[in-house]
């Protein structure tokens, strides 16, 4: 249990300058990549926290993927490019059948980049105290890099998509700065305006890559989506620490 609330007091290291709609992960520079049953990586949604675990990734997937994977490991484990946060996804953003009801987040989530597998995608429904005025920024980082040779500069080139559209220009996760994270704006427009909030709308965020020297892999840190306005009070970090206790108690019982 304790070792989960240090996991969760981490969370308050994640930089952040509005609300926190969801987020998977801690600004750490580590993750639980064994995709077991421990879940020993923080996340939450509209500020309820819960856990996951990531698990190795396992090829390129096409949209919709799987909202229930069951992670593992080896030959046997169970994961996609696609997470989803718990909803109901009834409208698609694309040319794919939507899942339908997810009642709870998945708790496996795609590990690394790779090279035969480049892209992440994270589908949610966007709640109805977004504002048109509000500024979305999407936030990811990856705390290593493996490269076939160290001697070269190395790294991958990140394209942010939006529902499939691209927004914004290229960012590099680059060996020169490892501890960089990248980041994009966008606005409610771009997820379909007021119209396409709440349950129902699949909305998704993408990474789509490609490696830049000797890469072969990146390990994800953290991933978040904050909006910079009314969206959600952002608690603060002596409430955010009561409630992480209660829910780490009532986990317990």
């Amino acid at each position: 249990m304790y070792q989960k609330l240090a996991i969760f007091v981490g969370l308050l290291a994640i930089p952040a300058h509005g609300a926190v709609l969801w987020s998977i992960g801690a600004d750490d520079q580590a993750q639980d990549g064994n995709g077991d049953g421990t879940l020993g990586d923080a996340a939450t949604l509209n500020g309820v926290g819960f856990f996951a675990s990531g698990a190795q990734e396992s090829g390129q997937q096409d949209l919709p993927g799987n909202p229930a994977n069951r992670g593992g490991s080896g030959n046997t484990r169970d994961i996609d490019d696609d997470y989803y946060f718990a909803g109901v996804y009834t409208t698609a953003a694309g040319d794919y059948t939507p899942v339908g009801n997810v009642p709870v987040s998945e708790s496996y989530y795609d590990r690394a980049l790779t090279n035969g597998d480049p892209n992440m995608r994270w589908h949610f429904n966007v709640p109805e105290t977004v504002e048109a005025s509000d500024t979305l920024t999407f936030t990811v980082d990856f705390h290593n890099l493996n490269e076939s040779n160290a001697a070269e500069t190395s790294g991958y080139d990140m394209t942010f998509w939006v529902d499939g559209n691209q927004v914004g220009d290229t960012q590099t996760h680059s060996d020169a700065d490892l501890s960089a994270a990248q980041s994009w704006d966008f606005a409610l427009s771009d997820l379909g305006g007021a119209a396409e909030q709440g349950p129902g709308f699949d909305h998704y965020l993408e990474i789509r890559t490609s490696p830049v020297g000797s890469s072969r892999w990146a390990s994800l840190d953290y991933v978040q989506l904050e909006a910079n306005g009314n969206a959600i009070p952002e608690p603060s970090s002596s409430l955010l620490l009561l409630g992480t206790i209660g829910f780490l108690f009532l986990r317990r019982r």
